[in-house]
């Protein structure tokens, strides 16, 4: 919760400090892959922020308890923003999806970070014998890895959805990880270990015994100082150039594969 309470005081800083004007909470959609919150700033194009629908949490909400239904667009950009805090809740994912959107008309405005150019493996130098530790599903990202390098430890806990991945080390949690298991070369999480509120467990967890750390995936596209002092390596997102379109997606129920086409994904690294 550290993690996501600096960031946004962070943000209210950096509008407050170089006088920009914060935008406007434009469109929310919930869709049951992704959540999309557009916001729009004076003298740009809209920005558009996404967080992971999880299903976990998508379930256990009770529909006729979604009061804010209706009402999200005229809500101010301070109590979206607040959401993000709450328990792992549909409330928590708007929040986070918000934090996104904000983030995207920062790092255009003011961006002093390190990007990292072109196929973020190419800079992992990873090798026959690397060790690597993956918390969520990232199936693409896996297959490809799993072309270098068969030292592959997935954390997930929905195994039944994971049959072709059965040739590596499986676990459940992070917690079920024996002490050697937690010394790996590179540890990438999904952004969903936001909305879980996970990440500083794991970030506790895994310090001084990963190499290195990632956090990838839309639902990661914030501002990544306070990750970066916590001890994430790379910060990588998504930016979206055709906000419409993308929430028209998720709005159809579609998920990355369809909205990838409308946006492009960066990789920022700590200098």
């Amino acid at each position: 919760m550290m993690i996501l309470e600096k960031t946004i005081d962070l943000i209210k800083q950096i509008y407050k400090i170089h006088k920009i004007i914060p935008p406007q909470i434009t469109k929310v959609v919930i869709g049951i892959g992704y959540t999309g919150v557009e916001v729009t700033a004076y003298a740009y194009e809209p920005f558009l922020g996404l967080a992971s629908t999880l299903p976990s949490i998508r379930k256990s909400t009770n529909c006729s308890k979604i009061k804010f239904a209706g009402d999200l667009t005229n809500k101010s950009l301070n109590e979206l923003l607040s959401w993000s805090l709450k328990i792992p809740s549909l409330e928590r994912i708007i929040g986070i999806a918000t934090l996104n959107s904000v983030s995207q008309h920062i790092l255009k405005i003011i961006n002093p970070y390190k990007k990292l150019e072109g196929n973020l493996l190419n800079h992992l130098n990873i090798k026959a014998d690397t060790k690597i530790t993956v918390i969520g599903l990232i199936k693409p990202l896996i297959k490809e890895i799993s072309k270098i390098t068969r030292s592959i430890t997935i954390v997930e806990d929905a195994l039944a959805s994971s049959s072709e991945f059965n040739c590596f080390n499986f676990k459940n949690d992070i917690d079920e990880l024996k002490e050697e298991e937690i010394f790996t070369d590179i540890l990438i999480c999904t952004g969903t270990v936001l909305l879980n509120n996970t990440l500083e467990h794991i970030l506790e967890k895994f310090r001084r015994k990963a190499r290195k750390i990632i956090l990838l995936g839309p639902t990661a596209s914030m501002i990544p100082d306070i990750l970066f002092d916590y001890g994430v390596d790379i910060v990588g997102g998504m930016q979206f150039f055709n906000s419409e379109a993308t929430l028209q997606v998720l709005q159809e129920g579609g998920g990355t594969k369809l909205f990838k086409k409308f946006g492009k994904k960066y990789n920022l690294m700590k200098e």
